[in-house]
């Protein structure tokens, strides 16, 4: 412990003092913990040589706050001694990169590499501790994750082809869709990822697809699939479309759900089911007899669609660069996915590329962190080492962006209507880190230190602070804040904690 509860202060912005007032002041947590669960301590990591400036490579800068969770000195020095290009390119190969602290703090959850029907048996009750290992397996990977790029993408399609964990069944089937949709596909080809997600049943229970039946079909999964899967709200469909896609879609259902053959919870195709008949989807003709091929051929037709790389490609150059990317970036990303069929990868390499990035001016790129991304950023920059990610998922649901809960399918909104008006939530989570009152999530002033001694020479406290949470993108009036907070105080543990605290409350933080 490195001091007591601090008197209330005052900021001298409003804004920052607001922040403050939502929670009681900064603390040295005294409240005891339970013992922490049993994996291999977090590997010591050698620090560089400083970087000469705060200003200096701007272009890694932008790639680590854009490429991973949230901005943090280790992952700054690894991609600056392996320079831009090469750390791209090793981000990119997710595979072949070693990932012990992740290996080992998923052991704990036995249930992530089960299929459904060993789900079923062996939680006879999911919310007794199935729906929150998959949770706190989401957090940990993004947290602690040497692929930070991959789960980036992860939590892109994760939203993409959302599926509400709560819904029924789903509290079974969303850890295989997880493993076996997005984290299989995520950085592979969307053509690939849109058929294991039909296939999928929890997408098959989410969107009441074991309901489609000939003669009464269901129309659900096959609106969704058009227009937030594949060719998007604007798309070149209509509402017969949706109807004759809904019939190629008849009798894709799951084992359990409408026949008693086969294992519960694996998908099935019921021929019993299926509507044999002729059909016609965006003016192309499905002869009759088809059978399951029926659905195969229009996940390839829309897989396959202009309509369907403009939306895709935009919705990512969104997500990985600016609220309104240029059309001249959608158009090259467009130009990718109709001559690659549709590689991720390829992608994403061109939206993160130092041209791609300086092509949407600073102030234009600035996005709003989403709650999970506040989370993890500013746990990564100060390194802490959470022991009970349980404790830290009452404050992600209290930002309401609890990992899997968005209850309807489009997956949560990437967008700073919806998230900016929650500071309050998000400034009581920046005081509750720093103040160390999140059990298991322990800000260490040690390793705090240690990561100041890595900013350049000559910096002041303000402009160290900065370096270790952005690299020093706050800009001075931030840091001219923390430094008046600073001047009448003896600095000691809990004072530099608080100091973090106003940093990271401060716009400059909140967005990236």
């Amino acid at each position: 412990m490195d001091g007591t509860r601090a008197p209330s202060r005052r900021f001298a912005s409003p804004l920052i003092e607001r922040a403050y007032a939502t929670s009681t002041s900064v603390v040295a947590s005294g409240s005891a913990q339970a013992s922490a669960p049993n994996r291999t301590p977090r590997p010591a990591r050698p620090l560089l040589p400083p970087p000469t400036a705060l200003a200096g490579n701007a272009d890694i800068r932008a790639l680590v706050h854009r490429a991973t969770w949230g901005f943090s000195v280790s992952s700054y020095q690894e991609a600056l001694s392996m320079g831009y290009d090469a750390w791209l390119e090793w981000q990119l190969d997710w595979e072949n990169i070693p990932d012990p602290e992740v290996d080992s703090r998923l052991l704990s959850h036995g249930s992530l590499d089960l299929t459904n029907p060993e789900l079923l048996i062996r939680f006879p009750d999911p919310l007794a501790g199935l729906t929150l290992q998959l949770r706190e397996a989401r957090l940990e990977r993004a947290l602690y994750t040497r692929r930070q790029l991959y789960e980036r993408m992860v939590e892109f399609w994760t939203d993409h082809f959302n599926i509400n964990q709560l819904d029924e069944l789903c509290q079974w089937f969303k850890t295989s869709d997880d493993r076996e949709v997005i984290r299989r596909h995520a950085l592979g080809k969307f053509p690939d990822m849109l058929r294991a997600s039909a296939h999928s049943p929890a997408m098959i229970w989410y969107l009441d697809n074991y309901t489609n039946v000939a003669g009464a079909a269901n129309e659900n999964y096959a609106r969704e699939l058009q227009e937030l899967h594949t060719l998007g709200v604007e798309g070149p469909y209509d509402e017969f479309d949706v109807a004759e896609v809904a019939r190629c879609f008849t009798g894709w259902t799951v084992h359990g759900a409408t026949t008693s053959n086969g294992r519960p919870g694996n998908f099935y195709f019921d021929p019993n089911l299926h509507d044999y008949s002729s059909k016609t989807v965006l003016g192309v003709t499905i002869p009759a007899g088809g059978g399951k091929s029926d659905g195969d051929f229009v996940l390839d037709l829309l897989a396959n669609h202009p309509s369907t790389a403009r939306y895709v490609s935009r919705k990512m150059a969104r997500f990985l660069l600016a609220y309104e990317p240029p059309t001249s970036v959608v158009d090259d990303l467009v130009q990718i996915y109709m001559s690659t069929g549709g590689d991720i990868k390829v992608m994403v390499r061109h939206v993160l590329q130092p041209a791609t990035i300086a092509s949407v001016p600073a102030p234009r790129r600035r996005k709003l962190k989403r709650p999970l991304h506040l989370v993890t950023s500013l746990m990564r920059a100060v390194e802490v080492d959470s022991q009970f990610v349980f404790f830290l998922l009452d404050d992600v649901d209290r930002l309401g962006h609890q990992p899997f809960f968005w209850p309807t399918p489009d997956g949560y909104p990437d967008d700073i209507e919806s998230w900016g008006n929650s500071m309050l939530s998000r400034w009581t989570f920046v005081t509750r880190l720093m103040g160390r009152d999140i059990g298991g999530s322990q800000p260490d002033i040690d390793v705090i230190n240690m990561l100041l001694a890595t900013a350049p020479a000559g910096s002041s406290l303000p402009e160290a602070i900065d370096w270790v949470l952005t690299g020093g993108a706050l800009g001075p009036q931030v840091r001219a804040e923390i430094q008046r907070y600073l001047n009448s105080r003896n600095v000691n543990g809990v004072v530099l904690r608080e100091a973090f605290a106003l940093a990271a409350a401060s716009p400059g933080y909140q967005f990236y």
